[in-house]
């Protein structure tokens, strides 16, 4: 009843942009239901045409007044774009463009000066997530 009810409109007072990592559900992390959020989900939370067109139309369309970026530990995503530009480029080309543009919103010889590999994880997703 719940999804027929939704069917015609919804009315989402959050627009988040998360990543697609399958361990980071944002309906389950913030305890949300059908229709309770508009949800973005792409590798790294990256902020690229489609996904700003999407919370484009969240904010325009369907009135959303707040909009998160969320980032979470352990990105795979983030964690790539770090690594030697020569291992990104032997991705295939639609990730390694994703890499790339991730890696270009990190500061690299900031983060290459943390020696606790948690540490320097948890920062790089920070600084990902001020990128976006």
């Amino acid at each position: 009843f719940e999804r027929r009810a939704l069917i015609s409109k919804q009315f989402p007072s959050v627009a988040i942009l998360g990543c697609a990592d399958s361990r980071v559900p944002v309906e389950i992390v913030f305890d949300q239901g059908l229709g309770d959020i508009f949800v973005v989900r792409v590798a790294g939370n990256a902020l690229d045409a489609a996904t700003t067109g999407s919370l484009q139309y969240a904010v325009h369309h369907l009135n959303v007044k707040v909009v998160i970026i969320m980032g979470h530990e352990a990105c795979g995503a983030v964690k790539a774009a770090g690594l030697p530009i020569e291992a990104i480029e032997g991705e295939p080309k639609a990730l390694a463009t994703c890499l790339k543009a991730l890696r270009n919103g990190l500061d690299l010889d900031r983060l290459d000066n943390i020696r606790d590999p948690r540490a320097r994880d948890r920062e790089s997703v920070v600084e990902n997530v001020y990128a976006q």
